[in-house]
């Protein structure tokens, strides 16, 4: 009899364990519907078991959060977090979608609303699902309908956390005007909005941001047809593939995996520094693959108006040519935030020209104007006509180069990058013309250098230009006058040989 009550408590125990890891599994799929909840021992998959969505509490924290990480890799990495701001203190949390396909974070005790998306779709909701796709999007679309990504009723990769995974868009759709951006954690442990933001900046010609708090502190410059201008580390590689869209729906910078295997994500961390990892199997860890620059020139600004920052030199601040310090004394001692001026003030007459410059981070866009379609000639005329423009170049140096950037006022945040391909046309007097290769002033090896190329506008180029053409032609005509002259002699000289006795001469040799 005892043996037989044993039994019997040991198949209800194994039909509990049973029937409750099929509650804990129940999620474990890729999609939810307006009839579902998740609570804190559930989670959703995606189809190939990439990522994973679920409640989550960080090491050394007390605090809940619902968040996205990687469910293949043992060390628990989190890409996403809902409620970064709002942490849950305990785990009586549950996330429903409501069928108006707004997903609700709610605390079950209190009846709190601790966290909820937004529609950000403009028609009507009538059978709303979330699905967690393997590229790490969780989104909210109509059942039945198939995954349209440019008709979503919402998606988490619109609202980005530290995190940029291949196939995110950094930046902004100017239709809904949702602006796209990285945000650092707080700290290891607390996953609220940190000191640190990393974005694209759409005033004048777009161009990538780092920020501390509301400082700017890095500038990786507008976009050059080939990569950001101040990122050299930016470079073609068989793992992924970057580029930058430009129109009137859209701006924003995405990469995506060439190599399908290949995991990878680029951080903005808790202290400021945005590093490339990739998951190594072999080593079961996460090894750096690129980060940014962080020497003193990475410094926003540091020599101030019209200075360029230099690395290979003693002193790391430099004057353009025709340019000299605005304050020289603290210019000696250091202090190189007034930056530069002109030697001999601007005043708009047809006789000035630019200086070429090559090896640069192109100044600060913010302000700027451009054009995708004008060739490098039609905006140095352009330049030259407005008194208040400074500078010019191509907008796009891939290929031939192409576009047209101009610049008003004050040049801002110019840094020496060897292996840049950015050139950039500084305005200044005739008397300051590079006549021959210079570097900027007070410098020494290799530097951003100024050519005689295209120093002058279109107009005033011409008679520079033009000379060379001029004496060839009165060298051949003095050679055609001499032949004349020569011929006609010969001619009376020998009648009955003719023409073709003379031109035989000319051209046999012996």
């Amino acid at each position: 009899m005892e043996e037989r009550r044993v039994m019997k408590t040991k198949l209800i125990f194994g039909f509990v364990v049973v029937l409750y890891s099929s509650i804990t599994c129940i999620f474990a799929v890729d999609t939810m519907s307006a009839t579902q909840t998740l609570r804190y021992n559930e989670t959703i998959v995606s189809p190939k078991g990439t990522f994973e969505l679920g409640f989550f509490s960080p090491l050394n924290s007390m605090s809940h959060y619902v968040g996205i990480w990687y469910n293949k890799i043992p060390k628990r990495t989190y890409i996403w977090v809902a409620n970064r701001n709002t942490p849950l203190k305990d785990t009586s949390g549950e996330l429903t979608l409501t069928l108006q396909g707004v997903l609700v974070l709610k605390n079950t005790i209190s009846g709190n609303v601790i966290w909820l998306s937004a529609n950000s779709s403009m028609k009507l909701v009538k059978n709303p699902v979330v699905q967690l796709l393997d590229t790490g999007n969780l989104i909210i679309h109509e059942e039945g309908e198939g995954i349209n990504q440019e008709d979503l009723i919402w998606q988490s990769f619109d609202f980005m956390t530290d995190t940029l995974l291949p196939g995110m868009k950094l930046g902004w759709n100017l239709i809904t005007g949702i602006e796209s951006h990285l945000t650092s954690w707080k700290s290891e442990d607390d996953p609220a909005f940190g000191d640190y933001s990393m974005k694209i900046d759409a005033r004048g010609y777009p161009q990538l941001f780092v920020f501390k708090g509301q400082e700017l502190i890095y500038r990786g410059g507008p976009w050059n047809g080939l990569r950001f201008t101040g990122v050299p580390e930016l470079k073609a590689n068989k793992f992924f593939n970057f580029t930058f869209f430009l129109n009137p729906r859209e701006v924003y910078y995405q990469n995506n995996l060439k190599d399908s295997s290949a995991i990878t994500r680029l951080v903005l961390h808790s202290y400021g520094i945005v590093e490339r990892l990739f998951w190594t199997d072999s080593k079961q860890k996460w090894e750096p693959y690129q980060s940014g620059r962080y020497d003193q020139c990475y410094q926003y600004a540091v020599c101030g108006p019209f200075g360029n920052c230099n690395n290979a030199k003693t002193s790391v601040c430099e004057c353009f040519k025709g340019f000299v310090p605005t304050s020289p004394d603290q210019w000696n001692s250091k202090n190189w935030s007034q930056g530069c001026r002109h030697t001999i003030p601007l005043d708009c007459n047809s006789t000035e020209g630019f200086n070429k410059y090559s090896n640069l981070k192109l100044p600060d866009t913010r302000g700027s104007w451009y054009n995708k379609t004008m060739t490098l000639v039609e905006c140095e005329k352009k330049c030259k006509n407005n008194c208040s423009c400074t500078a010019y170049t191509s907008s796009n140096f891939s290929g031939t180069g192409s576009g047209c950037l101009l610049w008003f006022g004050a040049l801002i945040d110019i840094t020496t990058i060897a292996e840049n391909v950015d050139t950039l046309y500084i305005r200044v007097s005739s008397s300051q013309l590079a006549s021959i290769e210079n570097t900027t002033s007070s410098s020494a090896g290799r530097g951003a250098t100024a050519s005689i190329e295209n120093t002058t506008s279109s107009s005033a180029g011409r008679g520079v230009r033009v000379i060379l053409p001029i004496a060839s032609a009165s060298v051949v005509l003095v050679v055609l006058v001499s032949i004349c002259i020569f011929y006609r002699f010969y001619w009376k000289k020998h009648p009955h040989q003719g023409n073709y006795l003379f031109m035989n001469r000319i051209f046999t040799t012996k």
